[in-house]
């Protein structure tokens, strides 16, 4: 299994339009309304999509993936699925950054969610908190003594997963465990911000090493 990721500042300017474009002519036509779903969009929205896009078309390339034989479809929740059952690909993004994450393998199935840092007062994290922890998450949480860290990885996490199963992220705030999930994380500094990140896929494709030695 192949797992690569990458992330960027969103940028905008009427180049970004002709870069989709151009990017498009090397897709199969079937990808037809995935790019129509990018080019419709409009001022931040549009660019958020469009940066998504072409870090996941550099990591097509990258990884040598065949773009012409590549249908990309958006389901009804706004879910991108590939036509191949060993490709899958999730792309966030928040507030100026965007990320990409993509799994080549058979059954891949990967989510990844990023969130910018906001100054949420103790007493404002511990309101929003309560509406998506579970109880034991909750507990760790009020526990902690770096509320802001528990706070946006245990969003991100849950995000990451509903990505990755295709769910509504309010069907399952509460009811998800996530106990028995695996995530990559991390923190990404940029332009004085920072930004946390979930990767959610099998343990054994996000930690392959620790499968090697057995752990």
């Amino acid at each position: 299994m192949i797992i690569d990721f990458s992330a960027s500042i969103v940028t905008g300017g009427s180049v970004l339009r002709a870069r989709i474009e151009n990017a498009a002519a090397f897709y199969n036509d079937g990808c037809r309304g995935y790019f129509a779903d990018i080019l419709s969009k409009r001022g931040n929205a549009f660019c958020d999509s469009a940066c998504g896009f072409l870090l996941l078309d550099n990591l097509l390339q990258k990884n040598r993936v065949d773009r012409s034989g590549l249908v990309i479809t958006l389901d009804e929740r706004g879910r991108p699925h590939t036509n191949r059952s060993d490709l899958d690909f999730s792309i966030s993004h928040s507030e100026g950054c965007a990320m990409c994450v993509i799994e080549i393998g058979e059954g891949a199935n990967i989510g990844v969610d990023v969130q910018r840092e906001r100054p949420y007062s103790d007493a404002k994290m511990d309101e929003l908190a309560k509406a998506f922890m579970t109880e034991r998450e909750l507990a760790e949480f009020r526990n902690s003594e770096h509320k802001p860290a528990e706070f946006f990885t245990a969003w991100t996490r849950r995000e990451s997963y509903v990505k990755r199963i295709g769910s509504d992220i309010f069907d399952n705030l509460k009811c998800a465990d996530l106990s028995a999930e695996s995530f990559r994380e991390g923190i990404i500094t940029a332009c004085g911000r920072r930004y946390y990140y979930s990767i959610n896929a099998r343990r054994e494709d996000l930690f392959p090493d620790e499968e090697e030695r057995g752990e």
